[in-house]
């Protein structure tokens, strides 16, 4: 049985950390790449590592990141072939830090960034072979944007991601999310049925006994 009291206090240790980097910012090791991370933005972490593994990106494909962080699933759709990468965040941070992991992994030319809350920032004819997000997992209250990383009271997040999704994804495109043991993984899949996607794990990071991180790709059913 998933211990709650554990992950709220993992999430809680982790909200300190993002509120308490300095002004420069910190560079964060993922993968076999680093990233600079701003105050209040999330650090590249275990949660989006069974993602980035495994999901394909055809060179040429135009793709959207939607609460993209630092930048890092934006980032590596642009190396992995991508021509075009929109990545969107509401805090103005993590755009900051787009920008300059894209430049530092010089993909600035590919990755547009943009300030949104979810779909607002895309215009209504843009339409993408491939959505990437990796959401806050938590039905929480979230007061800032540190805590809104993790938590998100009423899965606003999952909710509007649905209900916008299928007007911005190309007819044969894909959707790749990531989600966790102890997150709103059940919702997920009965909000990706409810909008007539079909859902498959297509990879998962077990970090501990307690957590354990999925990626999975949705299509039209």
């Amino acid at each position: 049985m998933i211990n709650m009291e554990k992950v709220y206090r993992i999430q809680r240790e982790m909200q300190k950390k993002f509120r308490d980097v300095p002004p420069e910012g910190v560079l964060v090791d993922y993968l076999d790449k680093k990233f600079r991370v701003y105050h209040t933005v999330f650090w590249p972490s275990w949660d989006s590592m069974a993602l980035v593994k495994n999901y394909r990106i055809n060179p040429g494909e135009r793709c959207l990141d939607l609460c993209t962080g630092s930048g890092v699933i934006a980032i590596f759709s642009a190396l992995k072939g991508a021509t075009r990468v929109v990545a969107t965040d509401i805090n103005p941070q993590a755009i900051r830090c787009v920008i300059e992991n894209s430049k530092a992994h010089r993909v600035s030319a590919i990755v547009d960034a943009r300030i949104s809350d979810m779909f607002s920032s895309i215009e209504a004819n843009e339409r993408f072979d491939v959505i990437t997000m990796n959401p806050p997992f938590t039905p929480h209250h979230a007061a800032d944007y540190a805590e809104k990383t993790v938590w998100d009271a009423g899965l606003h997040v999952h909710r509007a991601f649905f209900a916008g999704a299928g007007r911005h994804l190309k007819e044969d495109g894909r959707i790749y999310l990531c989600q966790a043991s102890f997150g709103a993984r059940g919702k997920m899949l009965e909000f990706a049925s409810a909008a007539g996607f079909e859902s498959r794990v297509i990879g998962k990071t077990e970090v501990d006994g307690n957590r354990t991180f999925y990626a999975f790709e949705l299509r039209r059913a």
